[in-house]
């Protein structure tokens, strides 16, 4: 009983750290498979099929509104479970599921089928994908939600091959466009779609059960998750803001090099998403002491990974200039738009998931809400004062600034922090980015950019956080201890 309670009392550092390594290595051989597509499509699509094929992506981001929050309640419902704990809910959550979005995807098929609209095949094309890509997002949660992460590894490294290997096949064979890129999305979707089918067919099948239990279950999780699938859907339209915005306002052209921009950018967030995956399953189990710990173990920790990782648009920015020469207006728009992740990578991995486990979801929504009011009309001031693209980027950077500030100042509670350490928090931020700004304007070669910045980095982290890394490296010397039974 005594080791029972000392368990449940502490993080379980060594079991949190392998899933965060199984899952970031499948996660960085996602990240070369998407590298590969990435600077594949922009280098065979023309610029206009390439702002087609981004608008398609911008608003299947948008399709998870569609279940209603059944999802995150099954997420929240099922987090930290073991799986047989969960098996007899499967097959009653696949059929509502299932049944919810063919009804809702196929009348919303048939209004835009009887309305005219622009670019109606790529809208019909992002409804269909709907269907697959909820069905799949479910089999997925349950796997994170029972920290089954090697089987959602294994899932997302066969779906970024799958993909690559079509799109070379496509562009090989001279069918470059759009329509067949979106098509390729589709199908290798649909693949593993059917593949986790099979692999929970046990779970499956056979079922019975009525309509009305059906519809009661369906009911209850979306109970559970629409707060959650609210504010997470505002956060979304936060996150896309800046690309509406230039959707709207600029020519497709200057779209695609925006998206480029953002799409880059999308790089540095892959190991964060690992870590913000894995961490909710963890976070829900454990005490409110060891929440906070995490807490202020975690902020340091993606602070100084982020600082690090800007040193490489550098060298990086040299291969877009010989090898994606098209595509060279978006290198200041990387520049700018890779500081919003020093906000972005906090607001994802520590406040949504604090958020959602002290049941703040309102909070969060709230929050969400109003900054996303004041993102759009910091967008709109930057389009009709500015008009240019740099402005809206500068502005993502202030917009993710005000959403931060406000989550840390309703979270202060909760984590234990003084209205002084926030502040000091996001001044290290903006030392962060002012010493990355100043590199890309002022110095003209890239190795002597690389340099200094790798230069003004390591002073910044030592004299800022000096106190927080010798924290942070007890705990990788702590974790490597006990991975090896000592």
């Amino acid at each position: 009983m005594e080791q029972k309670a000392r368990n449940n009392s502490n993080f379980p550092l060594k079991a949190f750290s392998n899933d965060i390594l199984v899952f970031s290595f499948g996660q960085t051989i996602l990240l070369i498979f998407v590298l590969i597509q990435s600077l594949i499509i922009p280098k065979y699509l023309s610029t206009a099929d390439y702002g087609y094929w981004q608008i398609f992506l911008l608003f299947t981001t948008y399709i998870g509104i569609l279940h209603f929050g059944f999802l995150d309640g099954i997420l929240v419902r099922f987090a930290g479970k073991k799986f047989d704990d969960i098996r007899d809910e499967i097959a009653k959550g696949f059929r509502f599921i299932l049944l919810e979005q063919v009804i809702i995807v196929g009348i919303l098929l048939l209004i835009i089928w009887s309305i005219d609209l622009p670019s109606r095949e790529i809208a019909i094309a992002v409804l269909v994908n709907a269907v697959i890509v909820n069905l799949l997002y479910f089999f997925l949660f349950i796997a994170q939600a029972s920290k089954r992460f090697k089987l959602v590894t294994v899932i997302n490294i066969g779906k970024g091959l799958l993909f690559v290997i079509f799109i070379l096949i496509i562009f090989f064979s001279g069918y470059s466009s759009y329509v067949t890129v979106i098509l390729a999305t589709m199908i290798t979707g649909l693949i593993f779609l059917t593949l986790l089918i099979f692999y929970y067919r046990d779970c499956l099948f056979p079922y019975n059960s009525n309509m009305r239990s059906l519809l009661l279950y369906g009911k209850e999780n979306i109970g559970i998750g629409l707060f959650i699938l609210l504010g997470n859907f505002i956060a979304l339209i936060f996150l896309t803001i800046d690309r509406l915005t230039v959707g709207w306002f600029f020519t497709i052209t200057e779209f695609a090099v925006y998206a480029f921009a953002v799409t880059m950018c999308g790089f540095a967030m892959v190991f964060l998403q690992s870590v913000a995956q894995v961490y909710f399953p963890y976070l829900s189990t454990s005490k409110s002491e060891i929440r906070t710990k995490t807490y202020h173990l975690l902020r340091p920790a993606i602070l100084i990974f982020w600082a690090g990782i800007l040193a490489f648009y550098f060298p990086f920015s040299v291969l877009i200039k010989y090898y994606l020469p098209q595509y060279t207006d978006s290198l200041p728009l990387i520049a700018i738009l890779l500081c919003t992740i020093g906000f972005s990578g906090q607001i994802l991995i520590l406040h949504a998931n604090f958020f959602i486990v002290y049941q703040k979801q309102r909070a969060y929504f709230v929050i969400a809400g109003a900054s996303l009011i004041a993102a759009i009309i910091l967008n709109l001031l930057a389009v009709f004062i500015f008009g240019t693209l740099s402005a809206v980027a500068v502005t993502a950077v202030v917009s993710f600034s005000l959403w931060y500030l406000l989550n840390e100042l309703t979270l202060r509670h909760l984590i234990v922090i003084t209205t002084r350490e926030i502040i000091k928090w996001f001044l290290v931020i903006v030392i962060y980015i002012g010493a990355f700004l100043c590199t890309y304007a002022l110095v003209e070669t890239w190795i002597m950019s690389f340099v200094i910045y790798i230069a003004l980095f390591v002073s910044t982290t030592y004299v800022c956080l000096h106190r927080e890394m010798g924290q942070v490296w007890s705990q990788i010397i702590e974790i490597k201890k006990r991975m090896e039974g000592v």
